[in-house]
């Protein structure tokens, strides 16, 4: 029994093998991050401090790095997202629904997480927004989004990137 599990779990371990593997190395100009976009992305083209920016081919996922050299303080981040996010839907505050926040690890740091949805025809866009500002560092947001109907597996698209990440020297 306890070969064929560990038998099992080595199968299952080089099956995996090659989600990592097929992945692009990317290192940020702007700030100390590297990682792996799993190939299933496709880079497009960023605005302002959207340094890396990507959608699946079917566009139903998006994920964006935005990096900034400035250090923000963790309440005035929070906040300027949800005001970016207000303005980026053309509506009001009343438009943009805070679903969840919570802090998650993302190697070895501390990155707030604020989940909204935005308004779109009736098919409301959920961003799951993780970002991390520290001193001598700068500020990083990996942004994922997707049809709300579709959040888990944002979630896991973007906690792909997240594995990978490293932050800082």
């Amino acid at each position: 029994m306890l070969k064929s599990l560990v038998a099992g779990a080595g199968l299952a371990l080089l099956t995996a093998m090659p989600a990592f593997a097929a992945c692009t190395d990317i290192s940020s100009t702007t700030i100390a991050l590297t990682g792996c976009i799993d190939s299933e992305w496709q880079a497009i083209e960023g605005t302002g401090a959207q340094e890396f920016s990507y959608l699946t081919a079917d566009q139903n996922f998006g994920l964006m790095l935005i990096t900034e050299k400035e250090t923000i303080p963790a309440a005035q981040f929070r906040d300027a997202i949800i005001q970016n996010a207000i303005t980026g839907s053309g509506g009001t505050a009343d438009d943009v629904k805070i679903v969840r926040e919570r802090i998650i690890n993302v190697d070895g740091k501390p990155f707030n997480v604020v989940e909204y949805t935005i308004p779109n025809s009736g098919q409301p866009i959920l961003f799951q927004n993780f970002y991390y500002s520290a001193p001598g560092y700068g500020s990083l947001q990996i942004l994922a989004y997707s049809l709300e109907t579709d959040a888990t597996a944002s979630a896991f698209r973007a906690g792909i990137f997240a594995a990978t990440a490293k932050i800082g020297g």
